[in-house]
């Protein structure tokens, strides 16, 4: 005999079927139990989960129309989600009930417990804001989770915008683009953020900035770096932080956030210098001069010691000892360092001569015409590569896009295909099925970028600056 129920309910294979005829609830259990029989073997058989426990009662509703009967089918199951999903496509093969042809249809697979960790959590929250409020006890490391629920709660409306609850009373507030980032900073217990709403900046923020000491958090891409820009223009702003290059502050943790606290930087400081910040400047090198022979490193500035040679202990003399405090071999051939350069020294064979006026300093290399080194005091910047001209063809377009925080992808007849978010750049380059040929955007082209357009063989990128980009498979400009 069949099991009625199981002991606990994984999840539920919800299915739509019709008949093209009139049946009764047993010829479609029938029509399930006998089409499935033997398909994925023993292990998978309908009569044998049931029988084991693994699947419970089958229930069907049971509606009838002109000369046809369609309803739901629903299957519990506390098999693993591969096998209930093996299970609910096995369903979909049945074809016939009785005589009529027949159709069954999956709707969908739903985990029956994520209603009982609804449950559970919004009971946990309850009785965690009784025990505090109530017992004034910490909640222990296995609430977290709750914790950070009870924060995002915490957001209000404060005149029209979305802020923490210490908004109104810290006399020092931080300012994000938008709501996501309020909340991500109030999971972390920053709790005096406002949303600036992007580029859509509010008369009651222009108000507030005016009366609190104010930090700016921006994204790490062009669009940010306007957002911050903009409200400047129409309020104070004491400091900026900045998001790690090509990364949102709703991406960060809580150590990247607040490492871009740590470093935040006064607003006219923060953008200065920005523009050259990718060019690499060397320091002009310095003529190489050559010492006279004897000085820096030659053989006569080795350490004389008090024996007036070079060796601390008393070796045996073979001759007076020089001036220099060198040894004198007796009558043995000098070789010219206390010769005229010329002379006989070498058993009456003369050197040979360059000149009269030989200078040793005449075989000083020579840097000059070195393409990779600039003159001397002026920094070097190196070549770019010219923009050709169906780049250059294009400006007109992308001028529109300039302060807009839009990027537009084209095909490879340079027509449109789409106009983006800068922020849904990545995404919707990895989701579009037309071939991209250029990507035209209002922001850095940075190394991410670049390798997500490399994957989906874009050959150009047209932004507003520059990263240290590595890859040589995709043309990037400036405009």
């Amino acid at each position: 005999m069949a099991k009625t129920y199981l002991s606990a309910v994984k999840y539920e294979v919800l299915a739509n079927y019709e008949v093209q005829g009139v049946v009764e609830k047993p010829d479609i259990v029938g029509a399930i139990f006998g089409q499935c029989e033997g398909l994925l073997g023993e292990d998978m058989d309908l009569k044998e989960l049931q029988q084991a426990g693994k699947i419970g009662r089958i229930e069907i509703t049971v509606t009838k129309g002109k000369g046809t009967t369609f309803g739901e089918v629903t299957i519990p199951s506390s098999l693993d989600q591969i096998k209930t999903s093996i299970l609910a496509a096995t369903v979909e093969t049945v074809e016939k009930v009785g005589p009529f042809e027949a159709k069954v249809k999956v709707t969908k697979i739903q985990d029956t417990r994520k209603e009982k960790r609804d449950v559970i959590t919004d009971r946990a929250k309850e009785l965690l804001k009784h025990l505090q409020q109530n017992e004034g006890v910490e909640s222990s490391e296995m609430a977290d989770s709750i914790k950070s629920d009870i924060r995002t709660e915490k957001i209000i409306d404060l005149n029209g915008l979305q802020a923490g609850p210490e908004v109104a009373t810290s006399p020092e507030i931080i300012v994000v683009e938008g709501r996501a980032d309020v909340l991500k900073l109030l999971s972390y217990g920053i709790n005096n953020a406002v949303a600036m709403n992007g580029g859509n900046i509010d008369p009651p923020l222009i108000g507030l900035c005016k009366e609190k000491l104010v930090t700016v958090l921006i994204d790490g891409d062009r669009g940010g770096e306007l957002n911050a820009k903009k409200l400047a223009s129409l309020t104070k702003v004491d400091f900026v932080c900045v998001a790690p290059d090509g990364k949102e502050v709703e991406e960060l943790t809580q150590k990247e956030i607040l490492q871009a606290l740590k470093r935040k930087l006064p607003f006219a400081e923060a953008f200065n210098g920005k523009e050259n910040s990718q060019t690499p400047a060397f320091e002009a090198r310095q003529e190489f001069q050559p010492r006279p022979f004897g000085q820096g490193g030659y053989r006569n500035d080795r350490p004389q010691y008090n024996n007036g040679s070079r060796y601390p202990n008393n070796r045996p003399q073979f001759g007076n000892n020089r001036p220099d405090g060198r040894r004198d071999f007796g009558n043995r051939p000098q070789f010219g360092h206390n010769r005229p350069f010329g002379q006989s020294g070498f058993g009456g064979r003369d050197r040979p001569q360059f000149g009269g006026n030989f200078q040793r300093n005449e075989f000083r290399p020579r840097f000059e015409g070195r393409r990779d080194f600039a003159p001397q005091g002026q920094a070097f910047v190196p070549k770019e590569e010219p923009v050709p001209q169906e780049v250059l063809d294009l400006k007109k377009e992308f001028d529109k896009l300039k302060g807009k925080s839009k990027a537009r992808l084209i095909d490879e007849k340079k027509k449109k295909i789409k106009d983006v978010e800068v922020k849904d750049l990545l995404e919707s380059i990895q989701k579009q099925k037309k071939k991209i040929a250029t990507i035209m955007f209002d922001g850095i082209i940075t190394n991410r970028l670049v390798e997500a357009a490399e994957s989906k063989g874009v050959a150009t990128i047209v932004g507003v600056k520059k990263g240290n980009i590595t890859s040589t498979k995709v043309k990037t400009f400036t405009l």
